[in-house]
């Protein structure tokens, strides 16, 4: 009987044992990445685009492979920082604007030149049609997603903007160099500064306008600090990309690599797109709701900001070729071919 005992227990040990080293390789072999964005969390970007990849990768790897949203910067305040916060590890995975640091972004840039564009699909789709010119900027991360929102409209606190001459003077946050150079030659005052920023810098005078895409009128509550919205003055459109830390992309297996590559690149980054395009219309019809009134410029005032900003713009390309020692000018050519 005792020898029995014996067989069954150590049987049963066996058993326990294989159960706990099987338990322990899942358990090793799960990871969880880590998000980082500074917005709030029902914010497009983040229910369009990251929550989504999210559960998608979650799926794909029965549990594996994880990942956890911080957003409203609980991984480190200030937007500006999201570049250096995934080179260095901070965050496995960062959403970020590439003009909030445009010297490491200048060619990437170029796609937001005035008039290339109708809306942010084009945009999207021209960026990784000719991903070989600009890929080489985002060579210290693995490129997750790039994309575009649709081109930025003029929200303004007290003064209705129908022509050029009513631009004069007015300080207005810009979005990006380029339109902080057109509002340059267009009689306006450029202000740089976080969108974050934008709501109470309009309440407290700081600035008179807001130049953002039109998503950010909800976002932001940009529609309580707004009388009037232009909604096509001939603008630029912004640049978006979720890059993942080096380190954290060559630690994953190949097949978890497999299948983020397969949940991410241009079909997620036409959804980015969408997700923009959708929350724009959303912003532009709250702010109708909310009283804005809502504005469109003539023919003839199209024209007149058109012909004061053809100098600026191929002056401003000019530059970012020679500061960065590319021809800006066949970047351009390259991303507005259809």
């Amino acid at each position: 009987m005792k020898t029995v005992r014996n067989v069954f227990g150590a049987v049963a040990s066996a058993t326990i044992l294989a159960a706990s080293v099987t338990f322990g390789a899942t358990a090793a072999n799960a990871a969880e990445l880590k998000i980082a964005h500074f917005m709030p969390a029902m914010h497009p970007m983040d229910q369009g685009v990251m929550s989504p990849l999210a559960e998608e990768i979650n799926a794909a790897t029965g549990g594996e492979l994880t990942m956890r949203i911080y957003p409203s910067g609980e991984l480190g305040k200030g937007p500006v920082q999201q570049y250096k916060r995934v080179v260095t590890g901070v965050a496995d995975i960062v959403f970020g604007i590439p003009d909030y640091t445009p010297q490491q972004f200048a060619k990437t840039g170029m796609v937001h030149i005035p008039g290339l564009f109708a809306n942010g699909t084009e945009a999207t789709n021209a960026l990784w049609d000719n991903i070989g010119l600009i890929e080489d900027e985002y060579a210290q991360t693995k490129l997750l997603g790039l994309w575009a929102n649709n081109p930025s409209v003029l929200i303004t606190s007290n003064k209705a903007v129908r022509t050029l001459a009513d631009m004069q003077g007015m300080k207005i946050r810009t979005p990006n160099p380029v339109m902080a150079e057109l509002v340059k030659a267009w009689g306006g005052v450029p202000v740089s500064m976080p969108t974050t920023e934008t709501y109470n810098a309009m309440n407290t005078g700081v600035i008179d306008a807001v130049m953002i895409g039109p998503s950010g009128i909800r976002s932001y509550k940009l529609n309580e600090t707004a009388k009037y919205v232009t909604t096509n003055i001939p603008s630029a459109l912004d640049s978006f990309y979720l890059l993942m830390n080096k380190s954290s992309w060559d630690n994953l297996s190949d097949d978890h690599k497999a299948k983020l590559d397969a949940l991410t690149g241009r079909a997620m980054s036409l959804r980015g797109a969408k997700a923009f395009y959708d929350a724009g219309q959303a912003g532009l019809q709250l702010a109708k709701d909310s009283g804005v009134e809502m504005i469109e410029i003539d023919a003839a005032a199209d024209a007149e900001f058109r012909a004061q900003m053809e100098d600026t713009l191929n002056a401003f390309i000019d530059k970012i070729g020679s500061e960065n020692g590319v021809d800006a000018h066949a970047i351009v050519a390259a991303l507005g071919s259809k």
